[in-house]
């Protein structure tokens, strides 16, 4: 389930859905927060890098700043199963040019 093209006001560039079963748990989370099913790597206009960890609803639960898109992607929490993240790329117009 791709994400939509914002989340929290910065566009997705990279996202990742885990499908059926969640990456993990969110500690400390409750009710539909708790369970991580994608990821997003997002950039406000002329900003920092973010990855954002979002449950089944693309909604944003968690959130880290990178200095660059290769960082916010390998950056993902050690209580998720980083082995079966597939990163997808958003085409944008800028890259057509």
């Amino acid at each position: 389930m791709s994400p939509p093209p914002l989340l929290d006001g910065a566009r997705v560039l990279w996202w990742a859905w885990a499908g059926d079963v969640p990456f993990g748990q969110l500690p400390g989370a409750e009710g539909d927060n708790r369970f991580v099913y994608g990821f997003a790597v997002c950039r406000y206009d002329g900003g920092r890098w973010y990855r954002f960890t979002c449950n089944k609803h693309w909604e944003v639960v968690q959130d880290m700043d990178h200095d660059d898109e290769e960082e916010a992607k390998a950056d993902i929490p050690t209580q998720y199963d980083a082995s079966r993240v597939a990163w997808h790329h958003v085409s944008t117009s800028e890259d057509a040019r």
